[in-house]
């Protein structure tokens, strides 16, 4: 019987098992700190989101604030909103737009008069972050609203 020596086989083998090891490692890693970016993305995106809502109600009960019929009218807000450690997070800015059912005051924006219908305000609502993310964040959310 013959015996074959390889002296060097079995450090070779090893090291190769040992570079498969660490790739199989640094993959995990890279997939577990995308997933953890992609989390903390969607987290500021819900945020947004809910702060878009908000600032449709607060729109709501400032326009129900004005009194139109005395030429007055809520046309454009702006809103920046802080962290705790007051450094801005997000703007958002609504624009308002009116539709009467007489004659429109002159200082509001408006899309429609003399309509025969109650009064309406179209709202557009935009947040926007201040670079929080890798990814840029904007919302937009456009309601009607009847008074």
């Amino acid at each position: 019987m013959y015996a074959t020596k390889r002296p060097g086989f079995a450090m070779i083998l090893a090291i190769f098992v040992v570079v498969l090891i660490a790739m199989g490692g640094a993959l995990l890693m890279r997939s577990g700190a995308q997933e953890s970016k992609a989390v903390g993305d969607k987290y500021l995106r819900a945020q947004a989101e809910l702060l878009a809502k908000s600032a449709t109600e607060y729109a709501i009960m400032r326009v129900q604030g004005f009194e139109t019929a005395g030429g007055n009218c809520l046309n454009q807000l702006n809103i920046t909103v802080n962290d705790a450690g007051n450094a801005p997070m997000f703007d958002v800015n609504i624009s308002l737009a009116y539709s009467f059912q007489g004659v429109a005051p002159p200082a509001c924006t408006t899309l429609a008069s003399g309509t025969g219908k109650d009064t309406t305000v179209l709202m557009d609502v935009t947040v926007t972050d201040h670079d929080l993310s890798t990814e840029p964040i904007r919302v937009h959310e456009r309601s009607w609203q009847v008074f």
